[in-house]
């Protein structure tokens, strides 16, 4: 279920272990980190991009973030 985005030079992707994470890659998806953010928006089911703004479905509605996944707003 693991979906891929690219933003510039970085990946982002649902986790695999935990559907309300997301993780980013610097380095062509070799290593991956998680995003840390203090806002749990729910599990993740779709990723979208336009740019450099990330949109996400999630089970808590949708939103979306222009800071790489850290901070995230919700869509009307």
């Amino acid at each position: 279920m693991a979906q891929i985005i690219n933003i510039g030079i970085k990946l982002i992707r649902i986790s695999k272990e935990d559907f309300s994470r997301l993780e980013i890659s610097d380095n062509a998806g070799i290593s991956w980190n998680l995003i840390e953010t203090n806002q749990y928006i729910g599990e993740f089911y779709e990723l979208a991009k336009r740019n450099y703004i990330i949109y996400v479905s999630t089970s808590e509605g949708r939103f979306q973030s222009v800071t790489l996944g850290r901070t995230w707003t919700e869509r009307r």
